[in-house]
């Protein structure tokens, strides 16, 4: 990104009609609407001063105010604003220029995550345990990597019952679901659910039938001698980016069609519509929502239900080719972190009368998981 310290001088201000041109001293141009900069005055009376949540009417001002003076002061380092009815403004230059919303520097505040195939199991984005839960720079590394590449391996947790949980806790609350806040993942007798068995599992996102799934899921192996049970992981983000490029038809189908998802058992009944693919208004990834256990009869319009069929057949194809997935038997102690609603997960099927197959699991959100990392950065500051 553009180094900001180098950037935060203001040069020259010239007022037009709806806006401020400000030119900074690196060169760089920013325009700011009149309106913009009077509902975001930081003084007392429109901003709380320990809540830092606006106090004034944000719509009742007058969509064509205009500053009655301008100026650059305290040696280049902020906006002074005088508005028709007295109002002083005064915006640090570093406060304004982060908070710049030309093209260029919307575009350099977009998130991007980095994308991975198969290759990454050269190069897994590893923490130890002891890190994560002692130090906020472990914590941080920690989060940073599940935020970069929606997954995190962490290694040497101790195995006891529980832990997992601690781990998760240094994050934030842990999200409930109808699984309970923690659940054991292990071959049971009267399952609810074919993660609950010994059959293969194919990658896929766990809870597609919520409103609002969970976003980060942390899986804990205390247990894994018996044969088979590997664990399956694959980029949904980077596979979704390929079917965009490799099946344009197929792509539009899977982020406009909402699908049905349902769970039922005898104490919920659980339903969600939605698309397999979420998009931002730019187009950037959102979320993947795919588990065909999960997916009701498909409650659609005569003539789109093969071409849907035919759309998650491709995006299939993607995400089973094994160029883009990672397979890693889980040993005592290891610790698979991933972001629930973009790194599908499964496993290979596995034999009980070998030996035992065990996991703990629990969920953070993610809006949890983001805010703990700013606040580690000291983001929230400024």
């Amino acid at each position: 990104m553009t180094n900001i310290n180098a950037g935060t001088i203001l040069s020259t201000v010239e007022s037009d009609t709806r806006d401020l041109r400000v030119t900074w001293a690196d060169g760089h141009v920013s325009r700011f609407h009149h309106i913009w900069l009077r509902d975001n005055c930081r003084c007392p009376s429109c901003l709380h001063v320990q809540t830092r949540e606006r106090i004034h009417d944000t719509y009742g001002i007058d969509p064509n105010i205009r500053p009655e003076a301008v100026s650059i002061t305290d040696e280049g380092h902020q906006l002074s604003l005088t508005w028709p009815d007295g109002h002083q403004t005064d915006l640090p230059g570093n406060w304004l220029r982060l908070r710049c919303y030309s093209e260029a520097a919307r575009e350099e505040r977009r998130v991007r995550p980095t994308l991975w195939g198969s290759e990454i199991l050269k190069n897994l984005p590893e923490v130890q345990a002891g890190d994560a839960l002692e130090t906020d720079e472990g914590l941080q590394d920690f989060i940073q990597k599940i935020r970069d590449y929606g997954l995190a391996v962490v290694r040497n947790l101790d195995c006891t019952e529980g832990m997992v949980e601690k781990l998760a806790g240094r994050i934030s609350y842990l999200r409930q679901t109808n699984y309970g806040v923690g659940f054991d993942v292990e071959s049971k007798p009267d399952p609810n659910n074919v993660a609950y068995t010994a059959i293969e599992l194919k990658a896929h996102t766990d809870l597609a039938n919520w409103e609002s799934p969970p976003g980060i899921q942390f899986l804990h192996c205390l247990d894994n001698s018996a044969e088979g049970g590997e664990s399956v992981l694959v980029d949904g983000f980077a596979a979704a980016e390929m079917l965009r490029q490799r099946d344009p038809e197929a792509f539009r189908l899977l982020s406009e069609v909402e699908l049905p998802f349902r769970f039922i058992d005898k104490h919920w009944d659980l339903r969600w519509h939605a698309p397999t693919i979420s998009l931002s208004l730019q187009g950037d990834f959102r979320e993947i929502r795919y588990h065909a256990a999960l997916c009701a009869p498909f409650d659609l319009p005569h003539d789109l239900v093969e071409p849907v069929y035919a759309a998650l057949r491709s995006f299939t194809q993607i995400l089973r080719d094994p160029a883009h997935e990672i397979r890693l038997k889980m040993g005592p102690g290891d610790v698979i972190v991933f972001h629930n609603r973009r790194v599908l997960h499964g496993r290979s099927a596995f034999d009980p009368n070998s030996g035992r197959r065990k996991l703990q699991g629990c969920y953070v959100d993610c809006d949890d998981a983001w805010s703990r990392l700013r606040v580690l950065k000291g983001e929230n500051t400024n």
